[in-house]
């Protein structure tokens, strides 16, 4: 599954299948393989204009 991200600033930045994507109460966790180490970073809500996911596994879009 694609998961993109647009930013209120309207920046976007996107993921691919690679990526674990988990919508929090908080805000948008993505964790992700770096090399050999595991990478989560959380983007909050109040910084996310819209996520869209594509593919088969989709969920939901979720727009804030």
């Amino acid at each position: 599954m694609k998961t993109e991200i647009e930013f209120v600033d309207g920046k976007t930045t996107a993921f691919d299948d690679d990526a674990e994507i988990k919508m929090l109460d908080l805000g948008l966790e993505v964790t992700m393989k770096e090399g050999e180490d595991r990478v989560r970073v959380l983007y909050p809500w109040g910084r996310i204009e819209k996520v869209t996911q594509r593919g088969s596994e989709v969920s939901y879009i979720h727009h804030v």
